[in-house]
């Protein structure tokens, strides 16, 4: 059967709007321009209106409910460009519109300035009050996270300054690496590939198609290595120099890392807390890349084994549709509306996953914001690899599905949290295809699990490190690709260690994680998510085992908080435990161990078996 006949593996985004160049997205383009002046116009009467606080409040309201609509034109542009230049990143049309929607939202955000001010400056008295408003206290959550850092804003005009700059400035630089990486040619094979097709053969089974693979890789970034030592220099560059006009203004300086904390919603204790528990048991991750490489006949893994599958399975893949339908029994064994919704997205067109020339690298989900509908987009080519990313991704999306009558200020939950429903959704999968798989593929499911623990307790903690040591470096002045390699090396061997046979000086420029703009530190959120996905999982599981009615709906609720609640509270609440001590990354770490174990005691099962076959014979 073919397959495109039973799901499609490209986007219809038809009722958003017909195209790019539609007539309806112009017209929608228009009116929001139209009435972002007619806001701006609103907005001149704030200090006049503000005096009272019955019309402070009535005011208020006016000017968020004219702002919401605005606000949902320019998102959704901005994601129809971004799938766009997803598919093709040399969509001229993707670009331009792109372009017009970060104006959009831009000139939103300026015309809101002076009423965030107000609202992160007023008297806690004046707020509450304020607050006490349906409309007004759905941002209660996120305004009074943010007035722990008013006084480090800048004043109104210098605020509407950095926002106007930053869409041409800031972001542009995360624009151009994504440019760059859309346009990379490769040559593998004698075959010319684009960036994300070649990463994909990372995961073959042909160890030499691998090499080749990585080879073609690291060239390529070698030969742009200097673009992407201006994009990080310039972003780093960017976030210290704010930084620095920040502390000025209030006496209070904020580092890089703090302020990614309380992006995250986390408090410094607890990431400190994670960090220093996986470090203790970095071993675990190291362990597993031992046993892979010896399963795989090497005696230590290189950088180009770092993707590779269990078993090599030439001529074999996984068909698409059969890839939606695991995924969907798995999810649906623990809430049957979560396997119906994996059906309902690749239904629908949801899912972005054939291979195509100019196509970018890497998986994500995003969504709309009128209709809230998320999407996802991958390049799927058939392996278990790439069927765990598409469950990662669901899993992002379905978190998504469960927000959708919430807020969008509610709706916008903060990377650490992020992870935890993509990670929670593979490992429901991978435990589903263990559970169901017959011995001789049980390898494959188990390999997957080692994998990730080598991937998030070395490789994730070593891009911590490194950026650590940029941002640190960057604030001494302009850091270049030799002392960027050397950055790299040093974060790869505090990790890694004697586990690999040799490192990858550039990562640093092949990830794209370190060129994107408006997150600092956007590499730990996953090692957060991975084990506290980890331990939400097990308590549940736990939960269910027992014979508890009403997990998969308090599995949801949790979900559904991620966006009003700092991490810390989130735990506090639902699962009654604190994430600030080491004793619940233990716990999670102990869960890790498990797997490997498990890995331990299947890869020797085939290792006895191949040597039994050989007697035989």
């Amino acid at each position: 059967m073919n397959q495109e006949s039973v799901y499609p593996q490209c986007w219809d985004n038809q009722h958003i709007y017909p195209g790019l160049d539609s007539l309806e997205l112009e017209a929608d383009l228009a009116l929001a321009r139209r009435r972002l002046g007619e806001l701006a116009d609103f907005m001149g009467e704030l200090t006049t209106a503000c005096e009272e606080p019955r019309a402070r409040l009535a005011f208020l309201r006016k000017v968020r409910q004219r702002a919401q609509g605005i606000r949902n034109i320019g998102w959704n542009i901005a994601v129809l460009a971004a799938s766009a230049a997803s598919q093709n990143a040399q969509d001229p049309l993707a670009k331009t519109q792109a372009s017009r929607a970060r104006a959009l939202n831009a000139d939103l955000f300026k015309t809101l300035a002076p009423m965030e001010q107000l609202l992160l400056t007023l008297p806690d008295a004046d707020f509450d009050a304020l607050m006490a408003d349906a409309l007004l206290g759905e941002e209660a959550f996120r305004l009074r996270h943010e007035r722990r850092l008013a006084d480090r804003r800048l004043p109104v005009v210098a605020e509407q300054l950095v926002i106007g700059l930053s869409s041409d400035g800031l972001h542009a630089w995360g624009n151009l690496y994504n440019e760059l990486a859309g346009r990379l040619r490769l040559r593998v094979e004698g075959r010319e590939l684009g960036l994300a097709q070649a990463s994909n053969l990372l995961s073959s089974g042909d160890r030499a198609l691998r090499q080749q693979a990585q080879s073609a890789i690291s060239h390529a970034w070698e030969g742009e290595q200097e673009t992407v030592v201006a994009i990080l220099n310039a972003i780093n560059g960017w976030r210290l120099e704010l930084a620095r006009q920040r502390g000025a203004q209030s006496g209070r300086p904020l580092d890089a890392l703090s302020l990614s904390c309380h992006q995250s919603r986390i408090e410094r204790v607890t990431l400190d807390a994670m960090m220093n528990a996986s470090y203790e048991r970095r071993e675990l991750g190291q362990r597993a890349l031992g046993m892979m490489g010896r399963r795989l006949g090497i005696k230590r893994m290189s950088v180009a084994d770092l993707a590779a599958p269990a078993v090599a399975r030439p001529g074999q893949g996984i068909p698409f549709a059969q890839a939606i339908d695991w995924i969907a029994e798995a999810f649906a064994s623990f809430d049957p509306e979560m396997g119906d919704f994996a059906r309902m997205m690749a239904e629908r067109g949801w899912i972005d996953a054939a291979p195509s020339p100019h196509r970018q690298s890497g998986a994500y989900c995003t969504k709309f914001a009128d209709p809230v509908e998320p999407r996802v987009f991958l390049t799927y080519e058939g392996s278990m690899r790439n069927l765990v990313t598409l469950a990662h991704e669901l899993g992002h999306a379905w978190h998504n599905w469960l927000l959708r009558d919430l807020p969008m200020s509610q709706r916008a939950y903060p990377m650490t949290l992020a992870e935890t429903a993509s990670i929670f959704a593979e490992t429901l999968v991978r435990s589903a295809l263990f559970e169901r798989a017959e011995e001789g593929d049980r390898e494959a499911i188990a390999w997957m699990e080692a994998d990730s623990a080598a991937t998030f307790l070395l490789n994730i903690p070593a891009r911590f490190d490194f950026e650590q040591a940029l941002v640190r470096e960057r604030a001494q002045g302009y850091v270049g690709s030799v002392r960027l390699k050397a950055l790299m090396d040093d974060a790869w061997g505090r990790w890694y260690e004697q586990s690999l046979e040799e490192y990858f000086p550039l990562f640093w420029a092949a990830k794209g994680h370190f060129a994107i703009p408006g997150l600092g530190f956007y590499n730990y959120p996953y090692l957060f998510g991975y084990l506290f996905s980890l331990g939400v999982y097990g308590q549940l599981m736990a939960r269910k085992g027992a014979g508890e009615i009403g997990v998969a709906q308090a599995y949801r609720a949790l979900l559904r908080d991620t966006g009003r609640m700092s991490a810390e509270a989130l735990v506090t609440k639902h699962l009654g435990l604190d994430i600030r001590t080491s004793a619940f990354w233990q716990q999670s770490l102990d869960r890790v161990e498990e797997a490997v174990d498990r890995f331990a005691d299947v890869s020797q099962w085939h290792a006895e078996s191949a040597t039994d076959v050989t007697r035989s014979s």
